[in-house]
């Protein structure tokens, strides 16, 4: 099983409903919604997918959050955000 972690430390802030994440060494800005930068901060390396959804999933919709919760890995992934370990 691949696990989902940071391609590494950002520093981040927020303005308003959107999250700022900003690389320390580089400079670079990158923003995403508030329910990315929950599903992003526990992008350790130790904590599966499906331990993220049981996060988000309340009286049985799990299937929806997984569906939604891999179209944001997806959309982390492709901003190199995160990489799978």
């Amino acid at each position: 099983m691949k696990y989902p972690k940071k391609t590494k430390e950002m520093d981040w802030g927020k303005m308003g409903n959107i999250y700022v994440l900003s690389d320390p060494d580089t400079k670079e800005k990158q923003q995403i919604d508030s329910i990315s930068f929950l599903v992003w901060i526990q992008c350790d390396g130790k904590t599966s997918v499906e331990d993220i959804v049981d996060v988000f999933a309340v009286d049985g919709n799990r299937d929806i959050v997984k569906a939604a919760i891999n179209g944001i890995m997806e959309k982390l992934e492709k901003k190199k955000l995160i990489e799978w370990i």
